[in-house]
């Protein structure tokens, strides 16, 4: 049996898209080609009436429930809601967002009322079958994880999580000079007082805490990022047991993290991660969350794309944002939204999140037969950089420049990961034949 799932990269919609706007045919017909269409909704759903949280995931993001017939007009029908925007607006936005999509019965997964609806795959019929799509997040604050029910009290409503850890790697002589700083700051005071009173853990001998950063020995130094083995573990038994009544199973891992100070780089958990996901039986991993395309690597003949950068990137017109966004970059309560977006934006020293290259990206196609992923192809879309403010941030075919540069990009990214990438008939390809 032969099944076809496309997707995109995410979704930060804040208004609903130009009707029937130059191009959108194509991305439509494109998308419906598949049997099951994957979008990661990228920002709350409320009416505008309820408390921002004192965090956010960088810009508080909310939208009305009319964007969502844009993204229905293209046919997605399962919906990842596992990213660092979900508690943008505290509780009262999460529970209006998760009523929402439920109202208009869309197959979705990712955050909920506890850690068990929050990981419950969101599962959708098709003429192919049965598939289902998990969705997690690495980027939070914690106070935005979802909590497991206990006997006594409710359960706290969240996002799924995939919680990493993260050690820096010190020789003897550095480890030595760190010590001595923590010494001269008393910056362990915190720690040592909550170990005397119980009210901390001792960590393993071969560990020292600078405050809240973890430090080992080792002549190899760096950074190295563990996966943590609760959230691990029970996502792999999930993918386990969700093979057992489907046919596909694709995970989405929403990630702003990245090894080094390259925004391309992937983290060691994320590789991790997605080589076990598969390897517990997942067809397709989706990454997203940067804003920008990274490599696509073929593991065990599944694809994992680390990042497919933005499918609707309206970042520069959100309509609301609270006094906590104007404190912190000094601007007077009364800055509008625009005006404060416009201002951040001037900050940046290579144009930001709002580069070019966040307005380039591809529409997966991938096609499995049985359990093997027999074709791969990617429509190359640009969002439009230099288009008018009501066509700007949104997809359309990429012309032929744009579709080199992100062709050449892919080639570049995905070939240290041994992908190979071609160009057929304006589509980029993947090659799938086993070295």
């Amino acid at each position: 049996m032969k099944t076809v799932f496309t997707t995109c990269g995410d979704a930060l919609i804040m208004h609903r898209l130009p009707p029937n706007y130059p191009g959108q045919k194509q991305i439509r017909d494109y998308l419906q080609t598949g049997d099951f269409r994957i979008v990661n909704l990228e920002t709350t759903i409320t009416d505008k009436n309820c408390y921002p949280s004192t965090f956010s995931g960088g810009t508080w993001l909310t939208a009305e429930a009319s964007v969502l017939e844009s993204l229905e007009n293209f046919g997605f029908n399962l919906f990842g809601i596992a990213n660092n925007h979900m508690l943008d607006y505290s509780y009262p936005g999460l529970f209006q967002t998760l009523s929402t999509l439920r109202e208009r019965k869309l197959a979705f997964t990712g955050a909920g009322e506890s850690l068990e609806q929050a990981s419950k795959a969101a599962i959708t019929e098709s003429s192919a079958g049965r598939s289902a799509l998990i969705a997690l997040t690495s980027t939070f604050d914690d106070s935005a994880r979802a909590g497991v029910q206990g006997p006594y009290l409710p359960a706290r409503p969240g996002i799924n999580p995939m919680r990493f850890e993260q050690r820096y790697l010190l020789n003897k002589e550095h480890m030595e000079q760190l010590k001595k700083i923590a010494d001269v700051c008393d910056v362990n005071v915190k720690n040592k007082r909550r170990l005397k009173t119980g009210y901390k853990l001792q960590e393993d001998d071969s560990i020292f805490e600078f405050k809240d950063m973890k430090f080992c020995l080792n002549d190899q130094e760096g950074k190295i990022t563990i996966p943590s083995a609760v959230d691990l573990d029970r996502t792999l038994r999930a993918i386990r047991e969700l093979k057992r009544e489907v046919e596909h199973v694709v995970v989405m891992l929403h990630s702003h993290e990245m090894k080094d100070d390259n925004m391309e780089s992937i983290e060691d958990f994320v590789k991790e991660c997605s080589h076990a996901f598969i390897d517990a039986g997942a067809s397709i991993v989706l990454g997203g969350g940067c804003h920008q395309l990274k490599g696509i690597e073929l593991y065990k003949g599944k694809p994992i794309f680390y990042s497919l950068g933005n499918f609707i990137y309206q970042n520069e017109f959100v309509d609301v944002l609270p006094p906590d966004f104007m404190d912190k970059y000094k601007l007077p309560y009364t800055t509008t939204a625009r005006e404060a977006i416009a201002y951040r934006k001037s900050k940046a020293r290579n144009g930001g999140q709002q580069s070019k290259e966040n307005f380039l990206s591809v529409l997966p196609r991938i096609i499995m037969e049985d359990d093997q992923c027999i074709g791969i192809e990617m429509m190359p879309i640009s969002l439009g950089y230099e288009r008018s403010r009501s066509f700007k941030a949104i997809p359309t075919p990429a012309n032929e420049a744009d579709s080199r540069l992100i062709y050449q990009t892919l080639v570049r990214l995905s070939a240290p990961l041994g992908t190979e990438l071609y160009m057929e008939n304006e589509m980029i390809k993947i090659r799938m034949e086993e070295k």
